[in-house]
């Protein structure tokens, strides 16, 4: 279950870390410390990751891995845009982080909704610039 107490606000975003495999999810979360202004709130499965989305404030980014226990990671895209319902204002950003990250699990990202698919593993530069892209820290 999320923990209720990580919140983001206007000037703290909140980024949703879906990852079950827990030295990936550490990584991810010392990266995200190092480049700061963010608060990362780690899920290990698809289904705290939907809750987590669910939460109010919205997060700002979904960091997502694609191979998820139960609810995997494109399953998780498709649903947080039919509950966007087309819109494209206030649209999540959604980022996958795949150890196989061939042309057609591309496209899968794609076709599922997500924006950005990167391969693992992530270098903190690319993690640092696909997190600027999406957020102004």
């Amino acid at each position: 279950m999320p923990d209720p107490s990580i919140a983001s606000t206007p000037l703290v975003p909140r980024i949703v870390v879906a990852e079950d495999h827990p030295v990936s999810l550490l990584v991810l979360e010392d990266q995200l410390a190092g480049i700061g202004g963010c608060v990362a709130q780690p899920c290990r499965s698809g289904e705290e990751a939907w809750a987590a989305v669910l939460q109010d404030p919205r997060p700002a980014l979904l960091l997502t891995d694609l191979g998820l226990p139960g609810l995997d990671g494109l399953e998780l895209a498709r649903r947080i845009r039919a509950a966007e319902g087309g819109q494209r204002a206030g649209r999540l950003p959604i980022v996958a982080i795949t150890a196989t990250a061939g042309p057609e699990e591309r496209l899968a990202c794609l076709q599922s909704g997500i924006d950005t698919v990167l391969s693992k593993p992530v270098s903190f530069q690319t993690l640092r610039a696909v997190v600027h892209r999406y957020l102004s820290i």
